[in-house]
């Protein structure tokens, strides 16, 4: 982060949480103030405990390496309680019953014949529900007091802190398979985070995670408010996490993208054109002609059959025996 220095010494601007790098430029910028007018669109409105975070803040800025491609925001502002609680309460399907990532990871649990899992930000449990209705003992962390609190009553193993202090409570605690499902974007320091999971797998286990795709709907829908601070800190690409693989000793088995539905592409679309609105720049109010005709011709031609550019990226690693 920026800081105030003396005549004499230089200026420290944002640096890079994945290269290091500080040679970056600004790819958007967006006010608290634009920030609020954007979630007021979707329908949410944050409380003033909520929207403390942005105190002393005049700005936010999608920032991104020239070194390395990286984009990630600056100042790196994570959302506090009010704030997950706020938008909790006002998205009743906040964490997903399932996705694309969850049955890929059970099949490799499958077949690796893996009986026992940790998931890193298990939320609500969806995800330990489903590995245990395949046989597997779970365990789970998150630091939603009540989260933690209702997986724990449906009988799983879960623990309210971090991987970091899991695994100093209990030296050489680690497991086949480690999970982590739309987390790694909402953390101020990826590669801490990435570090602390990877510690927890055993030699020769898996790590899985998954983020959203800034190569797919998320980068071409860029002012959707999720993905932007205090929601999301970082913005990932396929070539992002297998760097993340290599800077820690692990082997990179696989990334993949969700397929891109027709009505993915079809909301995503119209809702850039709609926030563009909204903050001024676009001048007229948007018609849905657009992205109807860009989907009809996505469908036509079986696009969506084959283009990785969904909502998500999946990463599996293998730690070394």
């Amino acid at each position: 982060m920026s800081v105030t220095a003396s005549a004499s010494a230089p200026v420290i601007g944002p640096r890079c949480f994945l290269c290091g790098g500080t040679d970056v430029q600004v790819k958007d910028r967006l006010t608290p103030r634009e920030l609020e007018l954007i979630w007021f669109h979707l329908g949410v409105k944050f409380s003033a405990a909520a929207t403390a975070v942005f105190d002393g803040i005049s700005a936010l800025e999608l920032q991104q390496c020239r070194a390395c491609g990286f984009r990630f925001f600056h100042p790196s502002l994570p959302g506090n309680g009010a704030f997950y609680a706020d938008l909790q309460r006002q998205y009743r399907e906040y964490y997903p019953q399932t996705c694309p990532a969850f049955a890929r990871t059970l099949a490799v649990a499958r077949r690796e014949k893996i009986r026992e899992i940790m998931d890193l930000g298990c939320g609500a449990g969806y995800f330990l529900d489903a590995a245990r209705t395949e046989g597997l003992t779970t365990h789970g962390l998150d630091l939603n007091p009540d989260a933690a609190a209702d997986c724990c009553a449906r009988g799983h193993a879960v623990q309210c802190c971090t991987a970091e202090a899991y695994a100093a409570g209990r030296p050489g605690r680690s497991f086949a398979l480690v999970t982590a499902f739309e987390v790694m974007e909402h953390v101020p320091d990826p590669k801490a985070f990435f570090q602390e999971a990877a510690a927890l797998v055993a030699p020769g286990g898996y790590l899985a995670l998954a983020v959203p795709n800034d190569a797919g709907v998320h980068g071409w829908c860029s002012l959707e408010p999720h993905q932007w601070p205090p929601h999301h800190l970082t913005r990932w690409r396929a070539q992002d996490l297998r760097r993340l693989g290599e800077l820690h000793g692990l082997e990179t088995v696989s990334v993949e993208g969700d397929l891109l539905r027709g009505s993915a592409l079809r909301f995503y679309l119209k809702l850039q054109r709609e926030l563009e609105f909204v903050l001024g720049r676009r001048k007229s109010q948007p018609g849905s002609f657009g992205p109807q005709v860009l989907t009809f011709l996505y469908r036509a031609l079986f696009l969506r059959h084959w283009v990785q550019k969904g909502i998500s990226l999946h990463a599996l690693y293998r730690k070394p025996s």
